[in-house]
């Protein structure tokens, strides 16, 4: 069955479509309940023991920025995607913020990885899992290209529990459109367990907008263009559909939310 995730296909996007989803998330450090997700996983991780992070999935690089500026971590970052074109506005955004020395960009599958066995101290997969066609292989090459002893943090939403309202198809059409793996984050203590890691933390959070939306304007409008490319609805439906929401949170009567989830592993010494 063909992918119709559209964020698992950036390498094989259009412009217009790429520059949406670059736009899109960028946009997400602009909300500070998605920022403070980020932060506490952060804190949860010992970055200063790290010299060497490999980042997967980096899109834009949101998160390779936001590490890079904890003073607990002076390494660098390995900052890889499947998008060459995500991966030269990374290079761009990170040079404007004066990162360009401490990360190296690769363009590369996460599914497999052209890198050493046990070559960096910390594996971080943001946002990617829901994303590709076989989560377990992330983790695998995750487990394998980090060093005994070191760490493989997986953050991820749960987006079976993604709704906008009362609309259960519109909410079905856009899980299938952007998401491949809704679910994967409740499947993801035992695949770290079968590829040989050890679960030693775990967050849990739940993104939600009532009354009037922020965060999840910035997806509204994305989805304009997002889900027509993945053909799940029509530009007309999408349209009617962030017109009506955009009524709702103008009006005060705006419900979204979904859950995240945050899994820290550790590869055995031994």
């Amino acid at each position: 069955m063909p992918l119709l995730d559209v964020y698992g296909r950036t390498h094989e996007l259009d412009a217009k479509s790429v520059d949406t989803i670059a736009a899109r998330l960028e946009a997400r450090r602009g909300g500070a309940k998605y920022m403070a997700m980020l932060h506490e996983y952060l804190e949860a991780i010992d970055l200063a023991s790290a010299q060497s992070i490999l980042a997967l999935g980096c899109g834009t690089g949101v998160e390779v920025r936001e590490v890079l500026r904890r003073p607990d971590f002076q390494g660098r970052v390995t900052a890889i995607d499947i998008s060459a074109d995500l991966v030269e506005r990374g290079k761009g955004l990170a040079e404007q913020e004066s990162f360009a020395s401490r990360i190296e960009w690769l363009v590369g599958d996460a599914q497999e990885l052209r890198l050493s066995d046990g070559a960096f101290d910390l594996v971080l997969a943001h946002t990617l899992v829901s994303h590709v066609p076989d989560p377990k292989r992330v983790v695998q090459e995750a487990a394998r290209v980090v060093r005994p002893g070191g760490t493989v943090v997986i953050f991820d939403g749960d987006y079976a529990t993604m709704t906008f309202g009362v609309d259960r198809e519109m909410d079905e059409k856009i899980i299938s459109g952007v998401i491949a793996n809704p679910r994967v984050m409740r499947a993801m203590p035992r695949l770290l367990c079968e590829v040989g890691l050890k679960l030693i933390d775990s967050r849990g959070w739940m993104l939600t907008e009532i009354g009037r939306a922020e965060f999840f304007l910035g997806s509204l409008q994305s989805f304009l263009i997002l889900l027509p490319k993945a053909g799940v609805a029509s530009p007309e439906e999408i349209q009617a559909f962030v017109d009506r929401q955009q009524r709702a949170s103008e009006g005060g009567t705006f419900f979204a939310g979904y859950n995240f989830y945050a899994m820290i592993a550790q590869r055995p010494l031994q």
